[in-house]
């Protein structure tokens, strides 16, 4: 048989629940047929006697009983939903209750709202006939609540830990929360930053720009913003950093919070202002003293065209002379390039390349040069960046490599630009190369690794006695890199890789290792074979 609830009193707290108080309400007033209400609610209901077996339960009910062939009216409760121990054991032990309980089948947790009612029989005096189960299933809320929690765990762990200045601001621009990296860059501890306005530890010069961002960003023009800013630290020294800044916003869409992001970029900084400044002295060498020593030189050929001493003595004298000019005009144009080569800019990086070779191949070089760069120019830092490293890797094949004969490859691949510098000389054990530290020691090295660093690159060196040696730089194509000498606004660096040296006769865990080996291996056994057929 089936209960019928008008003669039943159901306790406020049975109606706690919107949708199953919303539900009864209208059942009550006869607005909506019981088998309607009862029927469509998400809701599993179940209604027991005292004896705790089955009198109804709605289509959400039978839905969590396994067994879905057997008679279930009637039933013990415990029996029919058998496979939900957890259930029936709450059910069992509670008379009355309104809570979030945990329940499995088989090895699956659901969570459920479990609510449990009496049930009276209202005639010359209340009698208690039952109660009324009503469940309904949170998992997903649960879930969804946990995962928050883990998201927010993790969070604040990459909040705390990583090396990357980060702060909370309010809407107004005071700082709500910093981590350990923020405070480390600025010298100031964590409570005299909190209440802190952004704005009275920015440099005066960059306010007015990130105000303007920050604006955007708050009105929802843009979601988030990187720019290069300056802050002034409490020692009163300036701090360069890459600002990224975020709008958090709520489920409506309304701004709560702003997340900035500070990397320090002094030590690329100082890069870049070091290359400017040999931008400029080369040029003023090229257009000072080179003019000036070129002019001399010229007057003295002319003075000896017209003036020929009659003395040996004489003109032993002025012979000295134009030769100390002409090693001038020489010594000068070699500043010039090792400083900043003037064809680098007119040409690139390519042509300047191709000039050195010549000049070495007129010194008795044996110089091979692949270049496949195509038509379009690179940024400047990386056009200055390679071409002070391809110099220093042929200095030390002439200074230690004890051959003349190497080989130079150039080319883009995607957003990468590659060198390559072999030769086949000597070669070194690497693993040697930095055992004992000496003040001055491999500073060409040192240079050639920070410079690609500092673009957001790698270099590698790939060497073994008797086998001869490889460098290989490559640089990524960034925003920061895009920019001639200034702004690197919008720059995102890459992880910079350590310098990298293998032996290529032993080493192959690393997959750029194992390339530079194949090279390094198949020209020594091409040179091999030409030498034995000659």
């Amino acid at each position: 048989m089936q209960l019928q609830f008008i003669p039943y009193i159901l306790p406020g707290a049975a109606l706690a629940v919107l949708p199953v108080s919303l539900a009864f309400a209208a059942w009550r007033r006869r607005f909506i047929p019981r088998e309607r209400v009862i029927e469509s609610m998400k809701e599993a209901l179940i209604v027991l006697d005292t004896q705790d077996r089955i009198v109804d339960l709605n289509p959400a009910a039978r839905r969590l009983i396994t067994d879905k062939t057997s008679k279930v009216i009637g039933r013990p409760f415990a029996r029919v939903f058998s496979s939900w121990p957890k259930l029936v054991e709450y059910c069992q032990s509670l008379e009355e209750t309104d809570e979030e309980v945990i329940a499995s089948q088989s090895d699956e947790p659901h969570y459920f709202g479990l609510r449990i009612t009496p049930l009276s029989h209202h005639a010359e005096h209340i009698t208690f006939t039952g109660r009324l189960i009503a469940l309904y299933d949170i998992t997903a809320r649960v879930q969804a609540e946990k995962a928050l929690k883990e998201s927010e765990r993790r969070f604040r762990t990459i909040f705390a830990e990583v090396p990357v200045g980060m702060a909370i601001i309010d809407l107004e621009g005071s700082v709500l929360q910093v981590n350990k990296a923020f405070c480390e860059m600025l010298g100031y501890g964590e409570q005299e930053l909190r209440g802190f306005k952004l704005s009275a530890i920015t440099h005066p010069d960059d306010i007015g720009a990130d105000t303007l961002l920050a604006g955007k960003a708050l009105s929802g023009e843009m979601s988030s913003y990187k720019v290069e800013k300056r802050y002034l630290k409490k020692n009163g020294e300036t701090l360069w950093a890459d600002l990224t800044a975020t709008i958090l916003r709520n489920q409506r869409g309304e701004a709560i919070y702003g997340l900035v992001m500070l990397e320090n970029i002094i030590e690329r900084k100082r890069a870049k202002l070091l290359e400017e400044e040999r931008y400029h002295v080369a040029y003023e060498l090229h257009d000072g003293l080179a003019q000036v020593a070129v002019s001399v030189h010229q007057h003295l050929q002319a003075l000896a065209s017209h003036y020929h001493p009659r003395s040996p003595q004489a003109r032993q004298e002025l012979d000295r002379a134009l030769e100390l000019a002409q090693r001038s005009v020489r010594e000068a144009r070699r500043l010039i390039a090792g400083l900043r080569p003037t064809v680098l800019d007119d040409f690139g990086l390519a042509m300047a390349l191709r000039l050195q070779i010549e000049a070495q191949r007129k010194d008795g070089w044996t110089l091979l040069f692949d270049e496949a760069l195509g038509a379009e120019r690179l940024p400047r830092t990386i056009e200055t960046t390679l071409f002070g490293v391809a110099q220093e890797a042929l200095t030390n094949v002439r200074k230690h490599a004890r051959t003349m004969r190497a080989r130079l490859a150039l080319e883009r691949r995607d957003s990468l630009i590659r060198l390559e510098v072999q030769d086949w000389g000597c070669g070194f054990e690497p693993r040697t190369l930095f055992k004992v530290y000496r003040p001055g020691e491999h500073m060409g090295i040192r240079a050639m690794q920070e410079r690609v660093e500092l673009l957001g690159g790698h270099l590698l060196i790939s060497s073994h006695p008797g086998f001869g040696t490889l460098v290989v730089a490559e640089v990524p194509i960034l925003p920061s890199n895009e920019q001639n000498l200034g702004d690197a606004s919008g720059a995102t660096e890459p992880e910079t890789q350590p310098l990298f040296f293998c032996n290529h006769l032993t080493e192959r865990n690393d997959h750029n290792a194992d390339e530079t080996e194949l090279l390094l291996l198949r020209s020594h056994l091409i040179e091999r074979s030409e030498n034995d057929e000659h």
